[in-house]
């Protein structure tokens, strides 16, 4: 790489660290091209020379902010050898984790939270690179969650009774109602919602042989 484009690749990645560190904290709305690059400081035509449009700095701030974060999801079960109910906390946990997320790796004062939800939507409804990678990691997920309950059916850890895709399809339900419900109330604590959610889904799919029970080794074991 040379130097010009070395330079180049940091002007672009500075430009969409502070586009999302503003849309996190003011909304997608409230932040105009031309607040975007006083705050970035450098004349509008650099700004064009990376990016088409607004929608072309949406679609990437969109890939650049939930991308690695849906990433580590799909991983955190695999990484977590324990029984089937730690790997579904530790996937509940991952999820838990996106305020801390947002505010460690995009230096992130405050979190307008409708704007994250807005952000996802709007990547979903005009954006077709967006709408097929959600499309395709909510099926990996799904697929993940089934063989986890597959496998603790044949542990004798979940019921032989529940229908693990069923159960698979209403555990991401769950995760992303979870998520929209934090989103328009701040003051949910974000942690315990997870929590109480994990505790509902696993009383609704344990073996009654399972005498497993949701307790501070579990989760510090699966801690992170």
């Amino acid at each position: 790489m040379t130097k010009g484009e070395s330079c180049g690749v940091e002007t672009k990645e500075k430009i969409l660290k502070i586009a999302i560190k503003l849309f996190i904290e003011r909304g997608f709305l409230e932040v105009s091209i031309n607040y975007l690059i006083k705050k970035v400081g450098i004349p509008k035509r650099v700004f064009y020379h990376y990016f088409k449009s607004k929608d072309q700095l949406i679609c990437e701030v969109i890939e650049k902010l939930l991308f690695p974060c849906f990433e580590d999801i799909i991983r955190v079960a695999d990484e977590c050898n324990g029984l089937s109910k730690e790997k579904l906390l530790k996937i509940f946990q991952k999820y838990s984790e996106i305020e801390s997320y947002l505010k460690d790796n995009f230096n992130v004062d405050k979190i307008n939270y409708r704007s994250i939800i807005f952000l996802t939507n709007e990547g979903i409804k005009n954006y077709e690179p967006i709408t097929n990678y959600i499309i395709d990691f909510n099926n990996r997920l799904v697929e993940k969650i089934e063989y986890v309950i597959e496998e603790g059916k044949r542990l004798d850890e979940i019921s032989s009774t529940v229908d693990s895709k069923y159960m698979a399809i209403y555990t991401l339900k769950s995760l992303q109602s979870d998520i929209v419900l934090w989103g328009m109330n701040q003051n949910i604590d974000i942690k315990k919602l997870f929590k109480i959610s994990f505790r509902y889904l696993w009383n609704s799919i344990k073996s009654s042989e399972s005498n497993l029970i949701l307790d501070d080794s579990i989760i510090n074991k699966c801690s992170y």
